[in-house]
């Protein structure tokens, strides 16, 4: 399986993984055939790309952080939260459910690096940014070594909900592309409130689920929202979230920004430490990131194409790679005047 940017995906192509929509809906099955019309939808879609099956890459594996089944189930659970008349139905248990499904995936996968590149529909992005971010949090909390497995749990949760405010924004300035008015940026920057808002009213969770919701766009040097708090006066959760959640928006397609490749995302981070960041959870939470993520094409140093096929934390510009189209394997660390120069994504 390889990551293909959408300009290049063809008729003819199989499919790599399960398409599905943001009510965890699948659109295309796993190994379907595109049809010319599946091409066009896939790009009205704004997907930026899709994951392929094809004769180079039939055998790569690209790791995910939790299964498509789980994603899946969890992406319905956070839609139905936004619906007005569906997220009466969802009881607190279910959400602790999905949580603890998603830690024990985490859990269960420890030593893995984050490695996908989204595949997500554009008009959906918050349903899944949501259960893109809860698995973060869940990489990153582990890494931290400080969380034991209720709190893990407790912070999958309140990665989950830290968007649920956004119900009350209506699409058309969440998906603007155009300036918002200064009524419509008040509102968009009071969904941290609102979904801690929600929560207190609908819910019963810990006081620590909740504060990472209402804390989450606070930053390190006390110039975010809403609370304007800074340092270790920012909930842990929300410290976490935070960089789980501007890195997954910098690697996301929007309507007012195309994504980054996960190396910018990664600089941008690691840039803005002291300042946006807890020094020490982004420091982390980079050495977690394949910023040549598995089943991504590269261009090399002398000028060649490759697929990378193995990446190693302790050399992340250093990824295994298989040139293009010969199949030559080249294993970087190993090779001084040879290296990545770009991705596609």
């Amino acid at each position: 399986m390889r990551y293909m940017p959408i300009t290049k995906v063809k008729e003819g192509m199989s499919v790599g993984q399960h398409i599905c929509n943001g009510e965890g809906k699948i659109l295309l099955e796993q190994e379907a055939k595109l049809q010319k019309e599946d091409v066009q939808n896939l790009f009205q879609m704004g997907l930026p790309g899709i994951y392929v099956e094809d004769d180079i890459s039939w055998d790569l594996k690209v790791p995910r952080l939790i299964s498509r089944e789980l994603e899946r189930e969890a992406l319905r659970l956070v839609h139905c939260l936004f619906q007005e008349e569906d997220f009466r139905e969802v009881e607190q248990e279910d959400i602790q459910e999905t949580a603890r499904k998603i830690t024990r995936q985490i859990l269960a996968g420890r030593d893995k690096m984050y490695h996908m590149v989204n595949v997500r529909v554009a008009d959906d992005y918050t349903y899944f940014h949501s259960v893109n971010v809860a698995a973060l949090s869940v990489m990153l909390g582990v890494k931290t070594g400080n969380l034991d497995l209720e709190q893990l749990n407790k912070l999958a949760a309140a990665a989950l909900l830290h968007d649920v405010g956004k119900r009350y924004v209506e699409s058309d300035v969440l998906n603007a592309k155009r300036s918002l008015t200064e009524e419509e940026r008040i509102l968009v920057i009071q969904h941290p409130k609102l979904s801690y808002d929600f929560l207190m009213e609908h819910f019963n969770f810990s006081p620590e689920v909740c504060d990472g919701v209402l804390e989450h766009h606070e930053w390190y040097n006390g110039c975010g929202y809403p609370m304007r708090r800074s340092g270790y006066e920012i909930s842990y959760f929300a410290r976490i979230i935070k960089v789980a959640d501007v890195f997954d928006a910098l690697i996301s397609k929007l309507p007012y920004h195309d994504p980054i490749s996960p190396s910018g995302a990664v600089d941008y981070i690691l840039g803005n430490t002291d300042s946006e960041f807890d020094p020490d959870l982004a420091e982390l939470f980079t050495r977690k990131i394949a910023i040549y993520p598995d089943g991504c094409e590269v261009m090399l140093s002398d000028g060649r194409t490759a697929l990378v096929v193995e990446n190693d934390s302790e050399y992340m510009l250093k990824p295994k790679v298989m040139a293009l189209p010969d199949g030559e394997m080249i294993d970087l660390k190993s090779e001084k005047n040879l290296a990545v120069l770009e991705l596609f994504v």
